[in-house]
C-alpha cells in the first residue's frame, strides 16, 4: 500500500545486505543443491548494457527490506 507520491516518481526499493549478483546466484545453487559454479564474467551484458557493482542497486535512498537471502529463501521452501 502506497502512503504517499513518490519522489521524483521513483521509489527505490532493496534487501537489507548487499552482495555481488554472482554471490547471490551461487548461494541460491547451493540452496537448492546444485553443485555448478558460478563464474564472474566483467565483460558480460544485461539487456545490452555493462553491469557494474552499482547497476543493480539503489545508490541514493532507499526502502530497505529486513528479510536477507537466506531468510527470504528459507519462507520460500515453507511456502512451496
Amino acid at each position: 500500500m502506497a502512503l504517499a507520491a513518490p519522489r521524483s516518481g521513483i521509489v527505490e526499493i532493496a534487501g537489507p545486505e548487499r552482495a555481488p549478483f554472482n554471490e547471490i546466484i551461487a548461494r541460491y545453487l547451493k540452496a537448492v543443491g546444485d553443485p555448478r559454479e558460478v563464474v564472474s564474467d566483467p565483460e558480460a551484458r544485461y539487456w545490452g548494457g555493462r553491469v557494474d557493482e552499482h547497476s543493480l542497486v539503489p545508490l541514493g535512498e532507499a526502502r530497505l527490506g529486513r528479510i536477507g537471502f537466506d531468510e527470504w529463501f528459507r519462507r520460500s521452501q515453507a511456502a512451496a
